[in-house]
C-alpha cells in the first residue's frame, strides 16, 4: 500500500509540474489548444495542387521508408517496383525509374486517406510498357505521350537519343580555323546521317542529337525552340511544328555555313566574323533543290568622310543588307537569261496581265539566313527574354520604334533623338552618318519587295518566303519588327504591293554566341564570282581600292544595260539620266514607299532617316571604273 501511495503522489507531482508549465506559456486572450488539434489543422491547410506526391506524403507522414521490391526488363529500359508502408498498410508503384515508381507508390498511399479535387490524378510517369527500342517513339496512348514529354523536360537531347537509339554511330571532324564551327559531329542511325556543329564537341553532339530527334520523332528536342501559340504570328508558330520546316531551317543554315567555310579555307585571317548571312533559293521548299545565292559577313557602316557622290562606295556593310544587294545582281543575271536561247531557265516569267513586266515563277522561293536577330527592334529586347516567352510589355512606347545605326560604332538608337534629314556638308564636317537598322530595312522589304526601285521597272515585287535565324529568335519581337508594327496603320498600297509575312524559323540548335570584337571588314560572295570580295568597312571599297560588285555604280550600270535590252528604239530615248530621276519614274513603287512611311508616322514610330540626296545625283549611264559584268550562272 505504501508503494502505491508513493507512485500516485509522484504522478500527481508530474501532472502539477506540467500544468504549471502550461500556465507559464499561456498567452492572454487566447485559448490553449491540444497539439493534436494543431497538427490536424496543419494537415487541412496543406496545398495539394502544386506538390509532388512524394513531398506531400512526407509532410503528412514523416519518417516513411520506401523499399525496392523488384527490378526487371532490359538494361536500357528497366522497370522498377517500390512499396511504402503507411498506417500499417503497403502501397505499391511501378515506373521506368526509381523516382517514378516512388512517386507512383506515394500517390497510391495519398489516395487512401485524402480526397483530391483532381480525382486522384497526378502528373507522374508510371507506365512501364514503353518500348524505347521501337522506331515509333510516340506511344499509342496518352500515358506514353505524357511519360515521354516528362523525359524530354528532364533529359537532354544526347541522353534521350542514346536511350532511344543505343546503337547510334558518332563520327567527329575538326576544323581548327573556324571558331564557331570547330567541331562537326555526324550521327548515323539506320543508314541515315545527321550533322551538328559547334565550338566544342559537346555542343556539336547536342546539335546533331537535336537534329536527329526532330527528324525521327514527332516532337521537338529539348533544346529546340518552339514559338508560343499566343503570338500574333500563329501561322508561323504552327509551321515550326512541322518536321519539314525544321529540316528546311537546318539545311539552309548548314548550306550557308559550309559555303562560307569552303570559300575562306585558304584565307584564314578573313574567316573571322561576328554576323554571317546568306540567301538560299528553293523550289516549293524542297531541300533537294536548295541553291546558295550569296554569303556575306559584316556589322559596320562606312565612315562619313568616305561617302561617294558617284555611287562608288558601300554605305551599309551589315551582312543581311549585303546579301540583298547580292540578290539584285542575281536578278539582273536572270533577266539576261530571258533574252538568251533558253529563256525557260530563268526564274522569271512574263506577267500576262501586264505584258511589259515579269514576275517570279510560282515555285521559286527565297530564304534569308542570319546567324542572329537583325539589329534594331528585333534584337534590342531579345537578349532579355526567354526562348518561349511572350513580350510582357507590348504597349510600351519603345516597342517598334524606328532605329538607326551609328557611324564608327555598334548598336542602334531611336530616330526620335536624331534629325530625319542628313546633309552632305554636315557629314563632311564631322556629323556622324546614320543608317536605318536592319530590322527596319527588312520591314521595308516586306512591303516594297527585295527588288528595289530600279528593278521595279521590269519586275513585280519579290518577297522573302522565310527568315531563318541561328540565335536570338524571339517571335514576338521579330514579328513586330519585320511586319507586325505596321499591320494596323498601313493603307493605300497600290497593287501588286502587299504586306508580306515571312515564316520565322530557327536552327534546331542555336549557334553559340562568342564575345568577339567585330572585324573591320566584310566578306561578299554571290553566285558567279570566282572568289569572295573583302571590303574595308571604313572606306566602303575593296581592301585593294577597287569598287565592289554590289556598289550603286555597278548596279546602275547593270540597270542601264537591262533597260536597253528590254526596250524598243523609241523607249530607249526615255531612259533617265541620274539615279534620282530613275527612282522617281517608278510611280507605283514610290506610292507604296509613301504609304509605308505614313504607316510608321501614324503608329508614332518615328520618321525614316535618309542619306544626303547628293548621293543619287550621279549619271547612271556612266560606265564607271573597271568591268562590271558577271558571268551568268548555270
Amino acid at each position: 500500500m505504501a508503494n502505491e501511495k508513493d507512485q500516485q503522489s509522484a504522478l500527481n507531482g508530474i501532472a502539477n509540474n506540467q500544468n504549471a508549465g502550461n500556465l507559464k506559456r499561456k498567452v492572454p486572450g487566447k485559448e490553449d489548444q491540444p497539439k493534436r488539434t494543431k497538427k490536424r489543422k496543419h494537415e487541412q491547410n496543406i496545398i495539394i495542387t502544386d506538390k509532388n506526391p512524394i513531398s506531400l506524403l512526407n509532410e503528412l507522414r514523416t519518417g516513411l521508408k520506401y523499399e525496392l521490391i523488384e527490378e526487371c526488363g532490359p538494361s536500357h529500359c528497366p522497370t522498377f517496383k517500390l512499396c511504402v508502408e503507411v498506417d500499417g498498410k503497403k502501397y505499391y508503384g511501378l515506373g521506368n525509374s526509381k523516382r517514378a515508381a516512388k512517386s507512383a507508390a506515394a500517390a497510391e498511399a495519398l489516395k487512401s486517406f485524402i480526397q483530391f479535387p483532381t480525382n486522384g490524378t497526378f502528373n507522374t510517369c508510371t507506365d512501364s510498357k514503353m518500348d524505347f527500342t521501337s522506331d515509333q517513339v510516340i506511344g499509342k496512348n496518352s500515358k506514353e505521350l505524357n511519360c515521354l514529354k516528362q523525359n524530354v523536360v528532364t533529359k537532354g537531347s544526347l541522353m534521350l537519343l542514346n536511350e532511344l537509339y543505343p546503337n547510334s554511330v558518332f563520327t567527329c571532324f575538326s576544323n581548327e580555323r573556324d571558331s564557331f564551327h570547330r567541331f562537326k559531329i555526324q550521327i548515323t542511325i539506320d543508314n541515315e546521317t545527321f550533322v551538328g556543329t559547334g565550338p566544342n564537341k559537346k555542343s556539336a553532339k547536342n546539335a546533331a542529337a537535336s537534329a536527329a530527334l526532330c527528324k525521327l520523332t514527332d516532337y521537338p528536342a529539348p533544346d529546340v525552340f518552339v514559338p508560343s501559340a499566343s503570338a500574333k504570328n500563329a501561322a508561323a508558330a504552327a509551321a515550326f511544328h512541322s518536321r519539314e520546316h525544321r529540316q528546311l531551317a537546318d539545311a539552309i543554315g548548314r548550306l550557308i555555313n559550309d559555303k562560307f567555310s569552303s570559300l575562306m579555307a585558304d584565307d584564314v585571317p578573313h574567316m573571322r566574323r561576328k554576323v554571317i548571312s546568306g540567301i538560299v533559293m528553293t523550289r516549293n521548299s524542297d531541300i533537294s533543290t536548295a541553291q546558295v545565292i550569296c554569303v556575306t559577313t559584316g556589322t559596320k557602316c562606312i565612315s562619313g568622310e568616305y561617302i561617294s557622290m558617284t555611287g562608288a562606295t558601300l554605305n551599309d556593310m551589315h551582312a543581311e543588307i549585303l546579301s540583298r544587294r547580292c540578290l539584285l545582281l542575281y536578278f539582273y543575271d536572270q533577266l539576261d537569261v530571258l533574252n538568251s536561247p533558253e529563256p525557260h531557265r530563268s526564274i522569271f516569267e512574263r506577267n500576262y496581265s501586264d505584258g511589259r513586266r515579269f514576275k517570279l515563277k510560282d515555285d521559286v522561293e527565297f530564304h534569308l539566313f542570319i546567324n542572329t536577330a537583325p539589329c534594331g527592334d528585333a534584337r534590342i529586347f531579345s537578349p532579355h527574354e526567354d526562348n518561349n516567352s511572350v513580350d510582357k510589355h507590348p504597349s510600351r512606347l519603345s516597342r517598334g520604334q524606328l532605329r538607326t545605326k551609328i557611324e564608327s560604332g555598334e548598336g542602334t538608337i531611336p530616330v526620335k533623338n536624331v534629325s530625319r534629314i542628313q546633309t552632305w556638308d554636315g557629314i563632311l564636317q564631322g556629323e556622324r552618318l546614320l543608317t536605318m537598322s536592319c530590322s527596319d530595312k527588312i520591314c521595308r522589304w516586306n512591303v516594297l519587295g527585295l527588288q528595289g526601285a530600279l528593278l521595279s521597272y521590269f519586275l513585280d515585287p519579290i518577297y522573302l518566303k522565310t527568315i531563318v535565324l541561328g540565335s536570338l529568335l524571339k517571335e514576338s519581337h521579330l514579328y513586330r519588327a519585320i511586319c507586325g508594327r505596321i499591320e494596323s496603320t498601313l493603307q493605300g498600297l497600290p497593287p501588286p504591293f502587299l504586306l508580306n509575312r515571312p515564316g520565322m524559323l530557327r536552327l534546331t540548335s542555336t549557334e553559340v554566341r562568342q564575345a568577339l570584337k567585330a572585324p573591320n571588314f566584310s566578306v561578299i560572295w554571290t553566285i558567279g564570282m570566282d572568289k569572295p570580295e573583302v571590303v574595308n568597312c571604313n572606306t566602303g571599297k575593296l581592301e585593294d581600292g577597287r569598287l565592289s560588285l554590289v556598289c550603286k555604280q555597278n548596279l546602275c550600270n547593270r540597270f542601264s544595260k537591262t533597260f536597253d535590252a528590254f526596250s524598243d528604239g523609241t523607249a530607249a530615248k526615255c531612259v533617265p539620266g541620274t539615279l534620282m530621276e530613275a527612282k522617281e519614274m517608278v510611280a507605283n513603287y514610290n506610292q507604296a514607299k509613301r504609304s509605308l512611311y505614313d504607316a510608321f508616322a501614324k503608329g508614332q514610330l518615328g520618321s525614316w532617316v535618309t542619306k544626303p540626296i547628293e548621293q543619287d545625283w550621279f549619271d547612271i549611264r556612266s560606265s564607271g571604273d573597271g568591268d562590271w559584268s558577271i558571268p551568268v550562272s548555270d
